[in-house]
């Protein structure tokens, strides 16, 4: 058994909130060491809480987008953001990909399909040995 584990890209709100937050940590720091200004470390407080929130926000809704892909002897099953989806070896019928939104589709006859996206939508690393993996157990259903 293999488990496959696909990754979005950090998003770019993420540094944006991880700068409020130290932006707001220094703040709050200078006005209760140097200034002691209470305005100061009210604004402080207020842009650390405001940065802490908004990295904790894109840090769970990367977390959430990941895809995990677990491949075995028997067939496949796939976790991420739309459900849990499995299915057998024996009942794929055909299989697509599409290089430019990094995506795979097990075709289980003609109305049921398994579609593999790629949170990032990239065909890194892991996507290709994802692709390599299927490709393996569908070529030993033939010996």
């Amino acid at each position: 058994m293999t488990t496959y584990l696909l990754k979005p890209r950090v998003p770019g709100g993420t540094w944006l909130a991880a700068g409020l937050l130290i932006i707001g940590v220094v703040l709050t720091g200078a006005s209760l060491i140097l200034v002691q200004s209470a305005p100061l470390t009210i604004t402080g407080c207020v842009v650390a809480v405001l940065g802490l929130a908004l990295l904790t926000v894109t840090l769970v809704a990367m977390h959430r987008q990941r895809v995990w892909v677990t491949l075995d002897d028997e067939g496949y099953s796939v976790e991420g953001p739309r459900g849990e989806f499995s299915g057998s070896w024996i009942d794929i019928t055909d299989v697509s990909l599409s290089r430019r939104n990094a995506k795979i589709a097990l075709w289980h006859g003609p109305d049921r399909r398994t579609v593999i996206a790629h949170p990032a939508r990239q065909m890194d690393d892991a996507f290709m040995n994802l692709r390599e993996g299927i490709r393996t157990h569908l070529e030993n259903l033939g010996n």
